[in-house]
């Protein structure tokens, strides 16, 4: 190339750049950026106030998401658009009045001094931009079930019986939302603030310096070949995936793209690819070290180190992923289908040459967690080291423009947790003010008439009607506020409870009518959004065994005496196998529906906490077991 030709092509790029670089001269890029500098300065000057830091996260959220309305307005609206950008910048108000009157609020008397009307203001144009923003970004129901609440808190005095409360005044309800850490910057909004934020920026770091499509590789070089390869590959990816990214639906839509195509490729339907991309998705939300925001939440309710939480959640999430690792390995089976060639799984010393340097941060990251060390601090190290590492090396080397862009997709992904977070803040405010979970916890108590199987069954339905088509963390929050106390009162272990109605939380997910990673994934396959979503139901049952095992043998979770936890994890490990082999169909041959009825049978009997049951159950399944083995050769064409 002449030196006038590379002259030419260097002065090209620089133009290409340039224009690029304008792209983030406008709101929504400079927002979310702003975003990103305020959380890091948070990190750095830990002493910045508690109001400031949590009220400054609602606001830089509720701005981003009012902008990105604003810029998504049509041309037709731009009168809309205009009001929108007015409200973004409205948003960014109450840190600022909070800040220029902490020392009044630090000293005033809660419900003895007055509530000046630049407090009413104030807490009238956050809360009613919170809410807009929450309708825009986080959906209807989640907009509807906050004003449901608010509505609830100011007419509940005038409610009969026991729907009332005796919590009156609109000024108490400005106090406690507005000039209090129990309001909108209750826990759930710190939790959004001092912790998901940095895990979702090493989410979007590690992503765009090629570790989210290291995973994706290294899960189909470990088990492309295998029978089901790509879908073990999805289980496998979106395991590794949502324990990072800690969203449902992001990760059906990173890992999706690559392993639902693959899937359909070797012979398996496209309802089932999506059921499945959608299951492992959820599942990735309760696999350690990171699991979901809601995991972080649950560490602050419990007032424990969030290691504890990693430990608790760790036997029952392998179980988890074991199960859909062998439902998918028997449908292969049943349905016959093919092996990846070697070229398409790829060369994985290839891979590992270019980018094994990517997993240091991975490892670090679990490193720091499990060893008690703060968790913000884990991710901001991980993050860092994750640009030190990527930027040395040439093959994984970014440019600036690239690293900015993995910012700004930083804060429009914190939407998804943080506009969530704070309405979940302002509804467990409401919650805690007027008593309704102490009525909800005896209420459950009451229908179950202290039967905890009973009550395990309706807790788990309310916490999969509470997450219906709201976010994971959203869902826990209202679960752990309204149903964990009732099993709690019935001599749960707190964190067996609080595991139980999150996992109960997470598989909403997947739980039509409302299954948004289902739906999410439906859009991948181009499938019917309602089929997938009971076929993905289907295919989590083993998981949904999971946590009423776990409640029946608490060992699993608070790590008992090593023969308890030997016992509970046979039983579990039986259980979620028969339902498996029920679920998929095939043991050495297909199954008829009795068959496969008298296994789920087996699978029930083995998690009961009774000696001779759990027997009886074994005895079951081994007798089941060995008549497929001995009429197996008649299914020879099958793949036995």
């Amino acid at each position: 190339m002449t030196d006038q030709a590379h002259d030419t092509e260097a002065r090209q790029e620089d133009e290409r750049l340039l224009v690029r670089w304008r792209d983030f001269i406008r709101p929504v890029p400079l927002i979310a950026l702003a975003w990103v500098a305020f959380q890091v300065a948070l990190f750095v000057w830990p002493e910045i106030d508690l109001m400031v830091r949590r009220s400054g996260h609602i606001a830089f959220a509720t701005a981003l998401a009012l902008c990105i309305v604003a810029r998504d307005a049509s041309d037709g609206a731009r009168i809309k658009g205009w009001c929108y950008w007015g409200l973004a910048g409205l948003a960014l108000l109450p840190p600022l009045y909070l800040l220029s009157q902490l020392e009044r609020i630090y000293y005033r008397i809660v419900e003895l001094d007055p509530v000046l009307i630049g407090d009413f203001a104030v807490a009238i144009l956050a809360i009613g931009l919170l809410l807009e923003a929450v309708r825009r970004r986080a959906g209807i129901g989640m907009f509807i079930l906050a004003a449901f609440f608010i509505v609830y808190q100011l007419l509940g005095p005038y409610l009969p019986g026991v729907l009332g409360h005796r919590i009156a005044g609109f000024d108490t309800f400005v106090e406690i939302m507005l000039l209090t850490e129990r309001g909108i910057l209750g826990i759930p909004t710190a939790v959004s603030a001092n912790i998901v934020f940095y895990f979702i920026l090493f989410a979007a770091v590690f992503d765009v310096f090629g570790g989210g499509r290291l995973i994706i590789e290294l899960a189909m070089r470990l088990t492309g070949r295998q029978i089901g390869g790509p879908a073990k590959a999805s289980v496998v990816a979106s395991a590794m995936t949502g324990s990072v990214s800690g969203s449902a639906v992001a990760n059906v839509m990173s890992t999706g793209i690559f392993t639902i195509p693959l899937m359909r490729r070797v012979g398996y339907t496209p309802t089932f690819a999506a059921a499945t991309e959608a299951v492992a998705s959820t599942g990735g939300q309760i696999l350690p070290p990171v699991m979901g925001a809601g995991a972080f939440v649950m560490a602050h309710f419990l007032q424990v180190p969030y290691r504890d939480v990693v430990f608790a959640a760790l036997l029952p999430a392998l179980a988890f992923f074991v199960s859909l690792l062998l439902v998918v390995h028997y449908r292969a089976r049943l349905d016959n289908v093919a092996t990846l060639k070697l070229e398409e799984v790829g060369d994985w010393r290839a891979m590992l040459r270019e980018r094994w340097h990517l997993l240091i941060p991975l490892v670090w990251l679990a490193v720091i967690i499990v060893s008690g060390l703060g968790v913000a601090e884990a991710a901001v190290q991980a993050t860092a080291l994750t640009i030190i590492l990527g930027t040395a090396r040439r093959t994984t080397r970014q440019r600036p423009l690239q690293v900015v862009t993995a910012l700004v997709r930083t804060g429009e992904r914190a939407l998804s947790v943080a506009l969530p977070c704070a309405a979940a803040s302002l509804i467990v405010s409401v919650i805690s003010m007027t008593g309704l979970g102490t009525k909800f916890t005896g209420m459950v108590v009451t229908l179950s008439e202290g039967n905890l199987s009973i009550a395990m069954i309706l807790a788990g339905l309310a916490s999969l009607v509470l997450g219906a088509g709201m976010p994971t963390t959203s869902a826990y929050i209202m679960a752990a506020t309204l149903v964990a106390p009732a099993l709690v009162t019935l001599s749960v272990e707190p964190m067996v409870a609080h595991l139980f109605v999150f996992y109960m939380s997470i598989i909403s997910m997947v739980t039509p009518p409302v299954a948004l990673a289902a739906y999410a994934a439906s859009t991948v396959a181009d499938t019917s959004p309602s089929a997938t979503g009971w076929r993905a139901l289907y295919l989590a049952i083993p998981g949904l065994i999971i946590p009423f095992a776990f409640v029946l043998h608490p060992a699993l979770v608070v790590w008992g005496s090593l023969p308890d936890v030997a016992w509970a994890v046979i039983q579990v490990v039986v259980a979620c196998w028969a339902f498996t082999v029920m679920v998929s169909g095939w043991l050495n041959r297909p199954l008829g529906g009795l068959e496969r009825g008298l296994f789920a049978a087996g699978g029930v009997a083995s998690i009961i906490p009774v000696f001779v049951v759990s027997l009886a159950g074994f005895s079951l399944l081994v007798a089941l077991a060995v008549a497929t083995l001995i009429t197996a050769a008649k299914y020879q064409g099958h793949g036995a």
